[in-house]
């Protein structure tokens, strides 16, 4: 699925990477609420949240993707898989 030239996962990726960069010399948290993603990337809930949970993977493993905070499916942030590309990024993601 995409929306306009990028894909889902590419939005997703962005917005949690921009957050990641916006977060990294501030004592704020780098999570996203499921709504926060939904305003950032502009995708709706029935997009969203299907595309949330195959980036978190079926085991909720910490190094896919995007990783759920403390279990909590409306807290997503970054997995480790996505950190270190974000991190390559620069703050422009």
């Amino acid at each position: 699925m995409t929306t306009g030239e990028k894909s889902v996962r590419d939005l997703i990726f962005e917005a949690l990477c921009l957050r990641f960069h916006s977060t990294i010399k501030v004592s704020v948290s780098n999570t996203m609420t499921r709504e926060e993603l939904a305003e950032a990337t502009g995708l709706t809930a029935e997009a969203l949240v299907p595309a949330v949970r195959a980036l978190v993977g079926p085991n909720a493993d910490q190094d896919l993707f995007i990783r759920f905070v403390g279990g909590d499916p409306d807290k997503v942030t970054l997995g480790v898989a996505w950190v270190s590309r974000c991190e390559g990024a620069g703050a422009g993601a």
